[in-house]
């Protein structure tokens, strides 16, 4: 399912966050939102996923634009994550997983599909060990993968994901960019808002790069991420080369 946007305006106090964005995300793909901060990458998230009102311009899902489209519907097909996830009750893991089911659910009880989902959801985000653990007492980074999980839960068409490996420890932030990657190969739309340019490089097939509200470039990451935009986006210069399996880039003397 493809997922885009034609010239979105978004203000909050007469500031204008987001200025004539029009970007599209395509299916089979993981795509990157990159920039410094004040972007504009989160606010465009949330607009996506309807938690921001635009003043101007139109989201579309498959050319049909979402005010068209239900609530359930778009529940079910656009699974959001925002940044830093808080959990404000004493639920255990599996419970908060399985919240990921609700636009699914006509009564109580969860069905075997839904019992599928949850425990497919825990495995391929490493926490089906803390499935009983009521959350406040898990760590930040098993906190972030069990909000991941409820987000995979949803099993959506497209997942919308602000920074989901921020907290995350080396390892697992690289099994999570794996495992997001192979759901994108599937056919799925992932759209990930992050800071980590070495992971853009090597497991975004598109980025879409902001700043200060305005689409400054989009297509691939080593042509998005050139000498040229990092220093005049980010202010550094950089140092690139080729990893075994993909590009790589790293920061390198500060402006």
């Amino acid at each position: 399912m493809t997922l885009r946007t034609s010239k979105l305006i978004v203000k909050v106090n007469n500031s204008t966050l987001l200025n004539n964005i029009s970007v599209n995300f395509s299916a089979g793909k993981l795509t990157g939102i990159i920039g410094p901060n004040g972007a504009g990458k989160s606010t465009l998230l949330r607009t996506l996923a309807g938690l921001q009102t635009q003043q101007h311009g139109n989201i579309f899902l498959d050319d049909k634009p979402t005010h068209e489209i239900s609530k359930k519907t778009l529940a079910q097909t656009i699974s959001y994550l925002p940044q830093s996830p808080e959990c404000h009750w004493a639920l255990t893991v599996e419970r908060v997983v399985s919240l990921g089911r609700f636009p699914y659910q006509t009564g109580r009880h969860l069905n075997q599909k839904d019992i599928n989902a949850i425990k497919e959801a825990c495995y391929a985000t490493d926490i089906q060990h803390l499935v009983e653990r009521p959350i406040h007492q898990l760590s930040g980074g098993e906190k972030a993968r069990v909000m991941l999980a409820r987000a995979l839960a949803t099993q959506a068409d497209i997942l919308l994901a602000d920074e989901p490996i921020v907290s995350l420890d080396p390892r697992h932030q690289l099994e999570i960019m794996a495992l997001l990657q192979t759901i994108a190969r599937t056919g799925k739309t992932i759209v990930l808002v992050l800071h980590e340019l070495h992971f853009v490089m090597r497991y975004c097939d598109e980025l879409i790069l902001l700043d200060k509200g305005l689409k400054i470039d989009e297509g691939d990451p080593p042509s998005v991420l050139t000498p040229q935009n990092l220093r005049s986006v980010y202010g550094i210069d950089s140092i690139s080369g080729q990893h075994q399996n993909k590009n790589w880039l790293l920061p390198w003397n500060p402006l």
